[in-house]
């Protein structure tokens, strides 16, 4: 017994010296901007974003199959989106946007995917069927929706401006297309449902 606790004080006083032995790592070492990461008022890179004017640019391969297209155009004027106030919808609504060359907003906006649960005499139901807890449906009926989903109302959630500014880390992502159609438009409300059972 003393043995094994004299070979367990030698094994702890061994790691300690090694960890004392070890170079200590900035706050500039931390972050991938080169900054110290404790500083809370550390200045964004200056990005230049793209400027075209809606409609003057040309539209982007999305990043991966049915990935949120980015924004081409410059988004001045645009943003913020308010509950009141959506430029966005001015020209990317479908019954708009293929007049003014614009990229539609696609079916999957205007679909609620969410089931409908209540809770009755104590019960949850959902989509009509009493179930034993809230994970027990695995997707919901597609419910089409005659005007935007409130859920989608907020575009720059998932839609970003691009901005000329060189990555911090290297990305070495190629995408892989099913069809290369894909490239500049979704199928997502005909894919959603594949292998779901």
């Amino acid at each position: 017994m003393r043995k094994t606790l004299l070979s367990l004080a030698a094994i702890t006083l061994m790691g300690a010296t090694l960890f004392a032995a070890q170079k200590a790592i900035s706050p500039e070492e931390l972050s991938l901007r080169k900054a110290d990461v404790v500083k809370e008022n550390v200045a964004p890179v200056d990005a230049k974003y793209s400027a075209p004017a809606p409609g003057a640019a040309k539209t982007l391969e999305r990043s991966y199959e049915n990935a949120p297209p980015l924004i081409p155009h410059s988004v001045k004027g645009l943003l913020p989106i308010t509950i009141k106030n959506n430029a966005c919808l001015g020209c990317h609504m479908p019954n708009v946007a293929k007049g003014v060359g614009a990229t539609p907003i696609p079916e999957s906006h205007f679909t609620d995917f969410r089931p409908n649960t209540i809770i009755k005499d104590g019960k949850i139901i959902k989509d009509g069927k009493v179930i034993a807890n809230t994970t027990d449906v695995t997707i919901a009926k597609f419910k089409k929706l005659k005007k935007l989903n409130p859920a989608r109302y907020n575009c720059s959630q998932c839609h970003v401006p691009q901005a000329n500014v060189k990555p911090l880390v290297k990305n070495n992502f190629k995408p892989e297309f099913t069809d290369p159609k894909l490239k500049h438009k979704s199928d997502l409300i005909k894919v959603i449902n594949v292998g779901v059972k």
